[in-house]
């Protein structure tokens, strides 16, 4: 592997420059990862808050998208980002009457777990802050399903470890419906999530193949059918 850039703080004498020159963006550290592909910056391997969406939806897509780095097809489902993007547009366009303060597009890492992600959209009112997911279906009928939940609470450690802020609750907004959602977030579910993210490291450090989902209709639209089935 190449030599990396010397990075050479001098703090001495008075020549104090501010830290947030030598933090990397999220486009740098993402140059970085795909320029010199073993290397980690942190003591395990990295999480992102959709990485535990789709561990929860199916564990290969992980294999397939960062152990074997295969290129993933697009479809149907993924093609709703940008319409994700317009209602996100809609939302910062928006006026609240309530005492709000709302961030958007926040590049988040917890080092001591490994997990990571960029939070779209979540306010904080003074008291309590919460994430606030754009999905494109209708409201689901018996309430938020086992993987869209844990991407929400993995937002949620992240904001929690961040800003210190406590966050009991996701707010969802479901494009078809045009309906906004409220779900209560427990610390059982945060220990879930986290137990997720351990299991997602371990199946990365191991580069084993695992067993496919035993949902066989999630296989119909999926970026890494061909994969899977040749």
């Amino acid at each position: 592997m190449e030599n990396l850039p010397e990075v050479n703080i001098n703090m001495a004498q008075g020549n104090e420059r501010p830290l947030k020159e030598y933090q990397l963006n999220r486009y740098q550290f993402q140059e970085l990862r795909a320029l010199y592909p073993g290397l980690n910056l942190y003591d395990q391997p990295l999480v992102g808050t959709e990485d535990v969406r789709q561990y929860a939806y199916c564990h290969r897509i992980l294999y397939f998208r960062h152990v074997l780095r295969a290129p993933m097809l697009k479809t149907y489902k993924m093609e709703y980002g940008q319409k994700k993007h317009e209602e996100l547009q809609k939302m910062k366009n928006s006026t609240s009457e309530e005492y709000s303060q709302k961030y958007y597009n926040v590049f988040l890492t917890d080092a001591d777990l490994g997990l990571l992600g960029l939070i779209d959209y979540f306010e904080y009112d003074g008291n309590a802050a919460f994430p606030v997911e754009i999905k494109s279906g209708n409201v689901p009928p018996n309430g938020l399903n086992f993987s869209h939940k844990l991407q929400v609470v993995a937002q949620a450690i992240l904001i929690e470890k961040n800003f210190d802020f406590a966050v009991t609750k996701a707010r969802i907004y479901y494009i078809k419906d045009q309906q906004v959602v409220d779900y209560e977030l427990a610390i059982d579910d945060k220990m879930d999530c986290i137990e997720v993210v351990r299991k997602i490291q371990k199946l990365l450090k191991s580069e084993a193949i695992p067993l496919p989902t035993e949902d066989k209709g999630k296989c119909v639209d999926c970026e890494c059918r061909k994969y899977c089935f040749g």
